[in-house]
């Protein structure tokens, strides 16, 4: 399975994002406390969970749908509303439970920018 898909970027990418969010994470703890960190580490971990959800559609794509363009396209959207209705979701749970719901956006945006620069030249 490994030779279908490439899976270093993807692993790399989520590798990044984990170090980036406890790096980040640490300095919310120093400056804002604990319940400032826990709400930070909830954001980050949504766009963790989302580039996961990612990876393992990618694995799905390259064992179901493998050369077949209307399956791969398929796949593809379904990977875009599963990843939608996920992110959704997790964040309405973290705004109920949650009270510093700048820091949750904050954090979710941190990791997405990760996701944005941390594969330039690994595509």
């Amino acid at each position: 399975m490994e030779c279908l898909v490439r899976v270093k970027p993807i692993n790399h990418l989520l590798k990044v994002q984990f170090i980036v969010l406890v790096i980040t994470s640490l300095f919310v703890f120093s400056f804002q406390g604990v319940n400032a960190f826990f709400v930070y580490l909830y954001g980050g971990s949504v766009g963790l969970f989302n580039t996961f959800l990612l990876r393992r559609h990618l694995y799905a794509a390259a064992k179901y749908a493998k050369a077949d363009a209307s399956k791969n396209l398929g796949r593809a959207y379904r990977c875009i509303a599963e990843r939608w209705l996920v992110t959704i979701v997790l964040f309405a749970a973290g705004f109920l439970v949650f009270e510093p719901v700048k820091l949750m956006l904050i954090a979710f945006v941190v990791v997405q920018v990760v996701v944005l620069f941390g594969n330039y030249n690994r595509a």
